[in-house]
């Protein structure tokens, strides 16, 4: 399964990319939008690690 840090790293690898000078403007959009999804999975992958630790111990 994909970890939250590999989302993030994906996340930023996409930014990276879509601030490329020779990208068209609606390939760079694309690309943000990717960067945005994977950077939200990853706060929600992090939300789901705290709830099964904390599931684990009550």
């Amino acid at each position: 399964m994909i970890t939250a840090t590999q989302c993030l790293e994906l996340a930023h690898r996409y930014k990276t990319l879509s601030q490329k000078s020779d990208m068209s403007e609606d390939r760079a959009s694309v690309m943000k939008n990717i960067a945005r999804s994977f950077a939200g999975l990853a706060g929600q992958l992090d939300r789901l690690n705290a709830l099964t630790r904390d599931e684990q111990v009550s």
